[in-house]
Protein backbone atom coordinates (compact mmCIF):
# COMPACT_ATOMS: atom_id res chain seq x y z
CA UNK A 1 0.00 0.00 0.00
CA UNK A 2 1.38 3.25 -0.71
CA UNK A 3 1.54 5.41 2.32
CA UNK A 4 1.23 8.97 1.63
CA UNK A 5 0.57 11.18 4.52
CA UNK A 6 -3.13 12.46 4.52
CA UNK A 7 -2.28 16.25 4.38
CA UNK A 8 -0.58 15.57 0.90
CA UNK A 9 -2.83 13.11 -0.61
CA UNK A 10 -5.59 16.16 -0.57
CA UNK A 11 -3.84 18.91 -0.89
CA UNK A 12 -5.41 21.17 -3.71
CA UNK A 13 -2.32 22.15 -5.48
CA UNK A 14 -2.58 23.33 -9.28
CA UNK A 15 -1.08 20.58 -11.70
CA UNK A 16 0.65 23.46 -13.97
CA UNK A 17 3.31 22.61 -16.20
CA UNK A 18 5.41 21.39 -14.06
CA UNK A 19 3.59 17.96 -13.96
CA UNK A 20 5.02 16.72 -17.23
CA UNK A 21 8.17 17.64 -16.12
CA UNK A 22 7.91 15.43 -12.21
CA UNK A 23 6.66 12.22 -12.76
CA UNK A 24 7.79 11.73 -16.76
CA UNK A 25 5.39 8.74 -17.53
CA UNK A 26 3.90 7.58 -20.25
CA UNK A 27 0.37 6.34 -20.36
CA UNK A 28 -1.47 7.88 -23.41
CA UNK A 29 -0.38 4.86 -25.93
CA UNK A 30 -1.20 1.67 -23.99
CA UNK A 31 0.82 -0.45 -26.51
CA UNK A 32 4.07 1.03 -25.50
CA UNK A 33 3.30 0.07 -22.09
CA UNK A 34 4.15 -3.66 -20.76
CA UNK A 35 0.97 -5.48 -19.92
CA UNK A 36 0.61 -6.26 -16.49
CA UNK A 37 -1.65 -5.66 -13.59
CA UNK A 38 -2.15 -1.69 -13.04
CA UNK A 39 -1.19 -1.27 -16.54
CA UNK A 40 -4.87 0.25 -17.52
CA UNK A 41 -5.33 2.12 -14.25
CA UNK A 42 -1.45 3.67 -14.79
CA UNK A 43 -2.88 4.67 -18.30
CA UNK A 44 -6.14 6.04 -16.38
CA UNK A 45 -4.30 8.23 -13.57
CA UNK A 46 -1.28 9.37 -15.44
CA UNK A 47 -2.23 9.21 -19.17
CA UNK A 48 -3.91 12.67 -18.61
CA UNK A 49 -0.01 14.57 -18.59
CA UNK A 50 2.25 12.42 -19.64
CA UNK A 51 3.59 11.01 -23.62
CA UNK A 52 4.94 7.47 -23.95
CA UNK A 53 8.30 8.36 -24.73
CA UNK A 54 8.61 9.68 -21.30
CA UNK A 55 7.59 6.58 -19.32
CA UNK A 56 10.46 3.96 -21.14
CA UNK A 57 13.26 6.72 -20.08
CA UNK A 58 12.65 7.32 -16.01
CA UNK A 59 13.99 4.11 -13.80
CA UNK A 60 13.23 4.52 -10.53
CA UNK A 61 13.68 2.79 -7.48
CA UNK A 62 10.11 2.40 -5.77
CA UNK A 63 10.68 4.93 -2.93
CA UNK A 64 11.86 7.38 -6.07
CA UNK A 65 8.64 6.13 -7.66
CA UNK A 66 6.75 6.71 -4.57
CA UNK A 67 8.18 9.99 -3.93
CA UNK A 68 7.38 10.74 -7.53
CA UNK A 69 3.37 9.67 -7.27
CA UNK A 70 3.45 11.74 -3.87
CA UNK A 71 4.54 14.77 -6.21
CA UNK A 72 1.63 14.28 -8.49
CA UNK A 73 -0.81 13.60 -5.91
CA UNK A 74 0.05 17.09 -4.35
CA UNK A 75 0.07 19.08 -7.96
CA UNK A 76 -3.55 17.69 -8.25
CA UNK A 77 -3.54 13.47 -9.51
CA UNK A 78 -6.85 12.54 -8.53
CA UNK A 79 -7.30 8.70 -7.14
CA UNK A 80 -7.57 6.20 -3.91
CA UNK A 81 -4.22 5.74 -2.05
CA UNK A 82 -5.51 1.94 -3.09
CA UNK A 83 -5.12 3.00 -6.92
CA UNK A 84 -2.52 4.71 -6.65
CA UNK A 85 -0.64 2.11 -4.76
CA UNK A 86 -1.36 0.17 -7.85
CA UNK A 87 0.12 2.08 -9.91
CA UNK A 88 3.89 2.36 -7.80
CA UNK A 89 3.23 -1.56 -7.96
CA UNK A 90 3.01 -1.19 -11.79
CA UNK A 91 5.45 1.16 -11.88
CA UNK A 92 8.18 -0.24 -9.36
CA UNK A 93 7.68 -3.19 -11.47
CA UNK A 94 8.29 -2.32 -15.19
CA UNK A 95 10.21 0.74 -14.88
CA UNK A 96 12.34 0.23 -11.53
CA UNK A 97 16.04 1.10 -12.01
CA UNK A 98 17.97 -0.82 -14.53
CA UNK A 99 20.53 -2.97 -14.00
CA UNK A 100 24.40 -2.36 -13.77
CA UNK A 101 26.11 -3.70 -16.76
CA UNK A 102 28.10 -6.38 -16.83
CA UNK A 103 32.01 -5.90 -15.79
CA UNK A 104 34.43 -7.63 -17.72
CA UNK A 105 37.55 -8.24 -15.22
CA UNK A 106 39.90 -8.82 -18.51
CA UNK A 107 39.56 -5.53 -19.48
CA UNK A 108 38.45 -3.44 -16.52
CA UNK A 109 40.31 -0.41 -15.88
CA UNK A 110 41.11 -0.13 -11.78
CA UNK A 111 38.29 2.25 -11.35
CA UNK A 112 35.79 0.25 -13.22
CA UNK A 113 36.73 -3.17 -10.87
CA UNK A 114 36.47 -0.21 -7.69
CA UNK A 115 33.46 0.95 -8.80
CA UNK A 116 31.44 -1.65 -10.39
CA UNK A 117 32.65 -4.48 -8.05
CA UNK A 118 32.78 -2.63 -4.73
CA UNK A 119 36.57 -3.21 -4.78
CA UNK A 120 39.61 -1.51 -2.68
CA UNK A 121 42.41 0.33 -4.44
CA UNK A 122 44.34 -2.61 -3.08
CA UNK A 123 42.02 -5.36 -4.64
CA UNK A 124 41.36 -3.86 -8.27
CA UNK A 125 45.15 -3.20 -8.28
CA UNK A 126 45.85 -6.91 -7.60
CA UNK A 127 43.35 -8.14 -10.35
CA UNK A 128 45.58 -5.85 -13.19
CA UNK A 129 48.52 -6.91 -11.62
CA UNK A 130 47.49 -11.03 -11.60
CA UNK A 131 46.06 -10.82 -15.25
CA UNK A 132 49.20 -8.78 -16.68
CA UNK A 133 51.07 -11.66 -15.60
CA UNK A 134 49.85 -14.51 -15.73
CA UNK A 135 46.93 -13.97 -18.46
CA UNK A 136 43.14 -13.42 -18.93
CA UNK A 137 40.92 -14.78 -16.20
CA UNK A 138 39.33 -17.73 -17.71
CA UNK A 139 36.29 -18.42 -14.52
CA UNK A 140 35.60 -17.39 -11.11
CA UNK A 141 38.06 -19.80 -9.18
CA UNK A 142 40.91 -18.12 -11.37
CA UNK A 143 40.33 -14.91 -9.38
CA UNK A 144 41.06 -17.29 -6.05
CA UNK A 145 44.28 -17.04 -6.83
CA UNK A 146 45.12 -13.50 -6.51
CA UNK A 147 46.85 -12.77 -3.94
CA UNK A 148 45.19 -9.47 -1.71
CA UNK A 149 41.80 -9.88 -3.31
CA UNK A 150 39.04 -10.40 -0.82
CA UNK A 151 37.28 -13.22 -2.78
CA UNK A 152 33.77 -12.89 -0.76
CA UNK A 153 33.04 -9.51 -2.33
CA UNK A 154 34.03 -11.13 -6.13
CA UNK A 155 31.53 -13.77 -4.99
CA UNK A 156 28.75 -11.48 -3.88
CA UNK A 157 29.05 -10.04 -7.19
CA UNK A 158 30.03 -13.03 -9.34
CA UNK A 159 26.30 -12.65 -11.12
CA UNK A 160 27.76 -9.14 -12.93
CA UNK A 161 31.31 -10.52 -13.51
CA UNK A 162 32.26 -12.13 -17.51
CA UNK A 163 35.49 -13.06 -18.80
Amino acid sequence: MLLLPKRLTRAPILAGSLCAGILLFACSAKAELPDGPGKALTVQLCGKCHSPEQATSLRQDRDDWTETITKMVNMGAKGSDEEFSEVLDYLSKNFGPEAPAPVNVNKATSVDLESSLVLTKTGAAAIIQYRTAKGPFKSLDDLKNVPGLDYKKIDAKKSRITF
